[in-house]
């Protein structure tokens, strides 16, 4: 699967209900309908054949991702949706509704942007 190409047809995805209900009640929002529908691309892992370590998080990786990655994700209002290698995450800050790439290991915010589109 190639992310570029997923991104520019968005409009196409439908929209997991039940999922996209699961996240908006974990993290007490109601999701932007840009990240309901990258949520909503697979509820299995994505790995994408135009970068080598970017893989989109399953359904169980991004519901378990506090208690499996020892990082408070919810209480942190960040959505993890890609692994990009070396400990570091694209993810959705839900309260400021912007995208941060996030290392879990020093638990850093950093490369902020205001749209996806500035990662690939």
């Amino acid at each position: 699967m190639n992310l570029k190409d997923t991104i520019s047809t968005l409009s196409n995805v439908q929209i997991d209900d039940v999922f996209v209900a699961q996240l908006d009640k974990m993290y007490g929002v109601s999701l932007p309908n840009e990240v309901k529908k990258i949520v909503s691309i697979s509820a299995e892992t994505v790995f994408y054949d135009d970068f080598s370590l970017l893989r989109g998080l399953s359904h169980a990786e991004i519901l378990s991702a506090s208690s499996d990655m020892s990082v408070d994700f919810i209480g942190k209002h960040l959505l993890p949706l890609f692994d990009v290698g070396d400990n570091d995450y694209i993810v959705f800050a839900t309260a400021e509704k912007t995208w941060y790439r996030f290392n879990i290991v020093d638990e850093v915010e950093f490369d902020k942007a205001e749209n996806l589109s500035v990662y690939l």
